[in-house]
């Protein structure tokens, strides 16, 4: 493939669903040879053969959550798709891994993330073992190197301000102060890096930091396929972006996400039921964290005197008609955001 993509649409951008959402992405990654090219590409590994492995999509169902309950959140799931993959190493041996991908939109409950890596975790394989002597094959249980992958479209953290954090297993020797280098099967099955993406520092990336490295290149280019400042003007379900910061290699990749609004009648409603969702799971954050936090006279007042008064007394009303619509007493209201009757009654 050229160096740029090469459509017979000449122009200078390329409109996309936005793979930010899951139906998108799933869509996407559903195709083996773009799913190839997107997990070759972040893990700097050569893929071989690749398999989406079944009933890996916990579907989000939006429930009505109760301000009180934060035990609710249970009902929330994480979007996740898991690929048995053969990678080629450097030196040509072939070796089976599991590709664990977890994506997510806002915060979540870390133990939800590390339940899910503690299932993969365990599953293992079946491998034969020719014996050199009398050439008897044998059948042997051998534990899947697994990659955990984590699409984040929030920040985890301030130091940096990375787009993709790598943890790097080095093994130490604490009284010879010596690194192992060569693979050790107790230890390396038993531990995993994880790689963790944070959309939002797309735009912290400098193009010194990736122009003279060919996977860094190749990465960040196919990063920016998620872009979200590069939404469409009243339509954050499609991205615009310019054609000419995307080489070749991503073509296969940028078709097949053009294609999903063809093949998917119903993409436009399913992404409007994942606003809602979000709507919901964001909703119900901010509830819990009042709940938590209390909400009394003395903290409306202080937000009033803020700068952003305007502001703050629309969190108040829009917090006060959550409670009021969730069945709360108008006293009770009164009691927790300090509104006045009147106030509350016109929500």
């Amino acid at each position: 493939m050229t160096d740029e993509l090469n459509f017979s649409n000449d122009s200078e951008y390329i409109i996309i669903p936005n793979p930010i959402y899951d139906v998108v992405f799933r869509y996407l990654m559903e195709d083996s040879e773009s799913a190839m090219i997107v997990l070759s590409t972040l893990i700097d590994e050569k893929i071989i053969k690749l398999q989406l492995e079944p009933l890996t999509h916990a579907q989000k169902q939006i429930k009505r959550i109760h301000p009180e309950d934060p035990k609710s959140d249970e009902d929330i799931r994480l979007f996740h798709l898991d690929f048995t993959a053969t990678v080629e190493l450097p030196d040509g041996t072939e070796e089976l891994i599991m590709i664990e991908l977890q994506k997510a939109t806002e915060p979540d409950d870390i133990f939800r993330f590390k339940r899910y890596i503690s299932k993969n975790f365990q599953k293992k394989h079946e491998k034969e073992i020719i014996h050199t002597d009398n050439l008897s094959v044998k059948k042997v249980t051998r534990p899947i190197r697994l990659i955990p992958i984590f699409i984040l479209n929030f920040r985890i953290e301030n130091e940096i301000n990375d787009l993709l954090i790598r943890t790097n297993r080095i093994k130490t020797g604490v009284f010879k102060n010596k690194n192992l280098e060569k693979h050790n099967e107790f230890i390396d099955n038993l531990s995993y890096d994880i790689w963790v993406v944070q959309l939002p520092n797309l735009s912290n990336i400098l193009e010194s930091e990736y122009e003279n490295d060919k996977y860094k290149k190749k990465l960040f280019a196919l990063l920016k396929l998620f872009d979200q400042k590069s939404k469409v003007k009243d339509n954050e379900h499609r991205l615009r972006l310019i054609r000419k910061f995307f080489p070749g290699f991503l073509e296969r990749v940028i078709k097949r996400l053009q294609a999903a609004d063809i093949n998917n009648p119903e993409l436009e409603e399913q992404m409007f039921i994942e606003d809602e969702y979000l709507k919901a799971l964001i909703d119900r954050d901010n509830q819990i964290t009042y709940f938590k936090e209390g909400w009394d006279i003395e903290k409306k007042q202080s937000l009033l005197k803020d700068k952003t008064l305007e502001d703050n007394h629309r969190i108040i009303l829009d917090f006060a008609k959550t409670l009021k619509d969730s069945g709360f007493t108008i006293d009770a209201i009164i009691q927790k955001t300090g509104l006045s009757n009147k106030e509350i009654k016109n929500l």
